[in-house]
């Protein structure tokens, strides 16, 4: 069975350590992702109001900063092998998200229980980092969500542990180690929220622009007689 076909197997222990040993490697530059960023940034795309081609987002997870930096691959095994992981990463959400919502969880890096290492960001942040990347990339397009103010409010926790820790707008939200575990606590079921309100708008889009799509086709089809 080669990679391209089994991308809907979920990921098991030795894939997602294999994956982030190389993300972590010298054979990525030196603002790759992690994996914990990279499963916040998979969530966000696989959740979003449009889809989104590998082709555009592969390129930010290996380096947001230079776009046209790539891993530095052993062989094209090795190069189809990576990919296949983080394509089976993003299947393995998006599944969960669509139909195994409350079995969902945000893959975090735990802190040290004995005490916070400074070269190591805060419990979460990352993964909200992450995510916050892949919304950037359909900026406009995710303002539906903030228009809103219940919407609006699930991202709170996503934003608060993205940026609390250098933006005072959010500083309140995290500046007590028990404020920052009720905001994770929150992440799981803002996350599933967010997705099920872009899929429900998704889903009530689809027919007005199908409707749209005939409307148009039939223009052009009343301007082509007009013609002869």
């Amino acid at each position: 069975m080669t990679e391209s076909t089994k991308l809907d197997e979920p990921l098991g222990d030795a894939d997602y350590d294999e994956l982030e040993a190389f993300l972590g490697s010298n054979a990525v530059p030196q603002d790759c992702m992690d994996l914990e960023m990279l499963d916040g940034f998979l969530t966000a795309i696989v959740s979003g109001p449009e889809l989104i081609q590998p082709s555009e987002w592969l390129p930010v997870l290996w380096s947001d900063s230079q776009r046209s930096v790539t891993p530095v691959f052993q062989n094209n095994e090795q190069a189809e092998r990576i990919l296949s992981l983080v394509l089976r990463l993003q299947q393995s959400i998006r599944q969960t998200l669509s139909e195994s919502p409350t079995r969902f969880k945000p893959l975090l890096y735990h802190a040290d229980p004995g005490g916070r290492d400074d070269r190591n960001p805060p419990e979460a942040s990352a993964w909200c980092e992450g995510y916050m990347t892949g919304v950037l990339l359909r900026e406009a397009e995710w303002e539906p969500l903030y228009a809103e103010d219940a919407s609006r409010d699930w991202m709170l926790p996503i934003e608060a542990l993205a940026y609390g820790d250098h933006d005072p707008e959010y500083l309140d939200w995290v500046d007590t180690e028990e404020k920052r575990l009720g905001m994770i606590d929150e992440l799981p079921i803002a996350a599933v929220l967010i997705c099920r309100f872009w899929q429900e708008r998704n889903r009530t889009d689809s027919p007005n622009r199908a409707e749209r799509r005939a409307q148009r086709r039939e223009a052009s089809r009343k301007g082509r007689q007009r013609l002869h």
